[in-house]
């Protein structure tokens, strides 16, 4: 865990010479013309997540037997999420809001929006500045990017971790930053509600559906209400696996292609023997692993930091599979957007509904994407077995060295 916090330090370090990490840049929404805007505003975040760790989301309390599937290489299964916030520029004196709900979703006849609590800050009991056991961070990152047999030219960019401590940053690593044109949600407002919240966090029923009508009441805000059709449900879960080493070396990994999706994106974060910190991405540019508008996506793909919505594998190259032969993989299939408003002009509620479908494994570990696989229901088994992997299997081989994945 010692090892796990230092890298963790130390990729932080690099990172942040980036401005971000997988740096987003936030752009306020728009209404049309010259119009106010609208009194209030609606946001439904919609996640599917598959694989390691999908167990765990949702809001509720991962059973001891998850966790020690997930350890001896479980994939996790499928898993949704909701995240949802009401932003509005009036108020209440007893704020009071609600999000109801159809049948299919089965939790109820609604879900309740509430403001989280204010936190008051404690008093500082010691005196500012680095910790007392604090280590400036040492050792290197090296970056990979692109799928295929082997990493291209120029490749990996080094990053010496002292050097950037120093201010001292490689020439084209700025270049690295995935800056994605993202619209972010509100986090506060005038009149503001949220769930989860403290009162309701519910794991949400993998069975359950979105389909139907929705409404938002709140006497801080003007009523709203708008329905989803079919193709606007939860999308289907990505089936990442590996599907076997290729003759020279290279991890190929494979998922089942989702309708819905407007193009993918990988990261791997893993450590070599001799203590570097590797890096990939499937493009150019580590990836923003986050909700993004179907046309920033497509202007990414053409870009080619994304890859295509008809793209079903993406080989790690042999040089990275042998740099790290251990590794955690993020990937994430960027979904469509859907806008609701009482009036296309001058509205006074906007809503909007985003998706995605996001995955995780860890490589080396047989039977995790494998059985995602065949838990979903989802085609593509290994074309052929990977032999068995030289290094430690599970949790604490891994977490010597890996980085967490950043959102």
């Amino acid at each position: 865990m010692r090892n796990l916090a230092l890298w963790s330090a130390a990729s932080a370090l690099a990172l942040s010479a980036l401005g971000a990490v997988s740096a987003y840049a936030a752009v306020p929404a728009k209404t049309a013309g010259s119009a106010p805007p609208p009194i209030a505003t609606y946001w439904m975040d919609v996640s599917t997540t598959s694989g390691f760790g999908a167990g765990m989301m949702g809001g509720g309390r991962p059973s001891l037997g998850a966790v020690m599937s997930m350890m001896r290489g479980g994939g996790g299964g499928v898993g949704h999420t909701l995240a949802l916030t009401l932003a509005s520029r009036q108020t209440a004196p007893a704020p009071a809001a609600s999000h109801v709900i159809p049948a299919g979703l089965q939790m109820g006849p609604s879900l309740p929006l509430l403001a989280p609590q204010q936190v008051t800050a404690e008093p500082e009991t010691s005196t500012p500045g680095m910790p007392q056991q604090f280590q400036r961070p040492k050792g290197r990152m090296l970056i990979y990017w692109g799928c295929g047999e082997h990493a291209g030219p120029g490749q990996p960019m080094v990053i010496d971790f002292s050097k950037v401590a120093a201010g001292q940053i490689p020439p084209g690593f700025a270049q690295l930053a995935a800056m994605a044109h993202a619209v972010q949600r509100p986090h506060s407002a005038p009149g503001f509600g949220e769930w989860p919240n403290r009162q309701d966090s519910r794991a949400v029923p993998v069975t359950g559906s979105l389909v139907g009508a929705h409404r938002i009441d709140a006497n801080y805000a003007p009523p709203m209400s708008f329905s989803l059709g079919a193709g606007q449900d939860f999308m289907p879960g990505l089936g990442l696996h590996e599907a076997g080493l290729s003759p020279a070396g290279a991890d190929r990994l494979a998922w089942q292609p989702v309708p819905q999706a407007t193009g993918y994106a990988l990261a791997m974060f893993g450590a070599g023997q001799s203590g570097d910190v590797i890096m990939w991405s499937s493009g150019k540019g580590m990836p923003a692993l986050d909700y993004l508008p179907p046309t920033e996506v497509r202007r990414l793909v053409a870009a080619g930091q994304v890859l295509p919505p008809s793209a079903s594998t993406c080989a790690v190259p042999a040089e990275v599979a042998s740099a790290s032969p251990a590794g955690m993989i993020t990937m994430i299939g960027y979904g469509p957007e859907a806008d609701f408003s009482d009036s296309p002009r001058a509205p006074k509620w906007v809503a909007k509904v985003r998706y995605k479908t996001t995955a995780s494994l860890i490589r080396g570990m047989p039977g995790m994407g494998a059985g995602m696989a065949q838990e979903t229901g989802q085609a593509g088994e290994p074309s052929q077995p990977p032999p068995p992997p030289k290094r430690r299997r599970g949790l604490g081989g891994l977490l010597g060295g890996i980085v967490p994945i950043p959102h």
